[in-house]
C-alpha cells in the first residue's frame, strides 16, 4: 500500500509541476508556455460552437412543451365552461398577461394560470358558446388559446447581425365540449 501511496504522489506532482523561472529581482514565477493559450481559445470556441448545437433541440423541445401547455390549458377550460350552467352565449376573450383585457371569470383565470407567460407571452384565451337553435341538444363551448412563441436561437441569429423576422411562430390550440347547462336536454 506504501509504494502505490508513493507511485501516486509522483504521478501527481508531475502533473501539477510548473517550471519556475528567476526573475532578475529574484521573484520565482510560474512559466506558462503559449500552448496554453491556444488551447483556451479552442476551447472557448468549441464550447460555444457545442453550445449552439445543444441548445436547438432543445429550444424545439421547448416549443413543443409550450404547445401541449396550451393545449391543456384549452382543455381545462372548456371542461370548467362545459360544467357551468350560467354562460352566456357568443364568444369573449381576454389576453395575457392580465391588464392589455383582463381575465375575469372563473373560466379565463383557470385557464390562465395553466399558461407559462414567459413561453407564451400575450397569449389570448378565446372562449365562444354556440347560439341556441331549439332544434337539438347539442350547444358546444369552444376555448381556444393562442400565442406567439419566440425561438431563443432566433434572437441569437439577431444578435450576430442577420435581419429579418424569423422570429414568428404561432402556436393555437383549441378544444371543443358539449355545453351541459342546455335547459331540457
Amino acid at each position: 500500500m506504501k509504494t502505490f501511496l508513493g507511485n501516486l504522489n509522483v504521478s501527481l506532482s508531475r502533473l501539477i509541476s510548473f517550471k519556475f523561472r528567476t526573475s532578475h529581482k529574484g521573484n520565482r514565477l510560474p512559466s506558462f508556455t503559449h500552448a496554453s493559450g491556444q488551447a483556451l481559445v479552442e476551447f472557448t470556441l468549441t464550447f460555444l460552437l457545442f453550445l449552439i448545437i445543444a441548445w436547438i433541440p432543445a429550444d424545439f423541445g421547448l416549443a413543443f412543451y409550450t404547445g401541449q401547455l396550451a393545449q391543456n390549458a384549452a382543455r381545462e377550460g372548456a371542461r370548467i365552461a362545459a360544467a357551468d350552467s350560467n354562460l352566456i352565449e357568443g364568444t369573449t376573450s381576454c389576453t395575457m398577461p392580465p391588464g392589455v383585457v383582463p381575465c375575469t371569470g372563473n373560466i379565463f383565470k383557470e385557464t390562465a394560470a395553466r399558461i407559462s407567460a414567459a413561453l407564451l407571452p400575450s397569449a389570448t384565451i378565446t372562449l365562444s358558446l354556440d347560439p341556441n337553435t331549439g332544434a337539438n341538444c347539442n350547444r358546444m363551448v369552444t376555448v381556444t388559446v393562442s400565442g406567439t412563441y419566440n425561438f431563443f436561437f432566433y434572437q441569437l441569429l439577431h444578435w450576430v447581425g442577420l435581419k429579418g423576422n424569423l422570429n414568428n411562430t404561432p402556436i393555437t390550440r383549441q378544444t371543443r365540449m358539449r355545453w351541459e347547462g342546455q335547459a331540457g336536454c
